[in-house]
Parts: structure tokens; C-alpha cells; sequence
């Protein structure tokens, strides 16, 4: 009996060493074998969409938008009360019409860099224009891309934030509405390459 307690501790160690390894493997950096892309290759994301639209589309009996899509009640802090939002989520492809599909920022980034501000409308902040925040590692199911270039847009209604890859393009992007519930996400699941 005790020669079998002996033998099941280590296992038990030896399958969540086992199981710790694969899933390690699964969620391993990008592999850069898949660059570059090339025209035709595909870039394959995730979507999620939480709206209150979607509860007022499915209310107003039009055809919901092609996809799953669930609808349950949400706290809204804006308006300090309960609200109806549908959520959908859905795959979405993008082919690259060109080799450069990828390179969706022609110059070159770097923390701090701001563009598309208003010529008459110049801020101290980073309103209402895209600015690089940081660089950051993102892990998404296609792999770990490190170093992503984190990307915001803000303004006093929604924030929208990209985290972008050199080669590859935007590998996750998150926009959010400061009032009525609008929420998506959108992360790159896999790049099939053509012929592949």
C-alpha cells in the first residue's frame, strides 16, 4: 500500500508537468517562419460584439446579424442602471490584396509618435488622434507577438486601441463606447498562407 501512495505522488507531479508543457507549447511566441506574408495569404480573427443594437435589431424583428448571438443584462455605470445587450461572435477573413496589406502604417513607429490631429484643433493630451502608447507583448490564438506597438485613438465618447505587429498587421484591436454599451474585440486566430 505505501509502495503505491509512493508511486502516484509522483505521478500526479509528472502530469501536471506534462500538461503545464503542451499548453506552454499552445500559447509559444509567433513563429516568424510564417513570414512574410504574401499576397493572397490570410489573416484569420475572432470577433466579439456586445450592443445594445443588437438587442433593438432582434426587438424590431429584423434578421439578426449572421452569426451566434446571445442576449442577457448588463450593469451600464453611465447610466447607473441595468441594460439588454446582445452578444455575437463571429470569424472574420481578411486576404491581403497586396504584399504590403501588412504594413497597414507606411512610416516608421515609435513610443509617442502621434498622427491625423486636426491642423486647428491641437491638444496637450493624446485626444482625438492615433498615438503609440507602448510596446507590449500580446498573446492571442495565434501565438505571442512581442514588442506590439499599442495604438490608441481617444475621444470623450470611445476609446479604440490596436496592438500592431511589424509584417503581420493588427493582431488584436478593442473598441469601446463611453455611454451606450458598445464593445468589440477582434483578435487574429491564425495566418493561412496561400496554398497552405
Amino acid at each position: 500500500m505505501a509502495i503505491v501512495k509512493l508511486v502516484k505522488v509522483p505521478l500526479v507531479i509528472l502530469v501536471v508537468l506534462t500538461t503545464t508543457f503542451l499548453f506552454c507549447i499552445n500559447i509559444s511566441a509567433f513563429s516568424t517562419t510564417q513570414l512574410p506574408l504574401n499576397k493572397g495569404d490570410m489573416l484569420v480573427y475572432q470577433e466579439e460584439l456586445v450592443d445594445q443594437g443588437l438587442v433593438y435589431d432582434f426587438e424590431v424583428k429584423r434578421k439578426p446579424i449572421k452569426g451566434y448571438i446571445e442576449f442577457y443584462e448588463i450593469y451600464n455605470k453611465y447610466a447607473n442602471a441595468k441594460v439588454k445587450v446582445g452578444r455575437r461572435n463571429t470569424t472574420h477573413k481578411e486576404k491581403l490584396l497586396s504584399k504590403d496589406d501588412g504594413l497597414r502604417y507606411g512610416f516608421p513607429l515609435k513610443v509617442g509618435l502621434k498622427w491625423d490631429e486636426e491642423s486647428d484643433f491641437k491638444r496637450n493630451d493624446n485626444m482625438y488622434c492615433w498615438y503609440v502608447e507602448k510596446m507590449e507583448d500580446v498573446t492571442v490564438q495565434a501565438g505571442t507577438f512581442k514588442d506590439c506597438f499599442k495604438i490608441v485613438y481617444d475621444t470623450c465618447p470611445d476609446t479604440t486601441t490596436e496592438w500592431y505587429y511589424p509584417g503581420v498587421g493588427i493582431v488584436k484591436y478593442e473598441y469601446c463606447h463611453h455611454g451606450t454599451i458598445t464593445n468589440e474585440t477582434r483578435e487574429l486566430i491564425k495566418i493561412v498562407k496561400k496554398g497552405g
